[in-house]
């Protein structure tokens, strides 16, 4: 059976990982969130993924300040 995984950048424990497990957790409940730590290892994790049966979602926010 396939799975749904939403990968973040941040790490367990911390703001948008607790916010996106409560969300996914009322909202999608099936949802596996897991925490990729930081922008380069999901970035890493997406460019190695080979799993064709399971369904990802990447969650990236990028700040830019002028």
């Amino acid at each position: 059976m396939a799975k749904t995984f939403l990968w973040i950048e941040d790490r367990k424990g911390k703001a948008s990982y607790i916010f996106w497990g409560n969300f996914m957790k009322q909202l999608y409940p099936d949802v596996i969130v897991e925490s990729k730590k930081n922008n380069s290892e999901l970035v890493k994790s997406v460019k190695t993924l080979q799993d064709e049966e399971n369904k990802y979602i990447m969650f990236l926010i990028i700040l830019l300040t002028i």
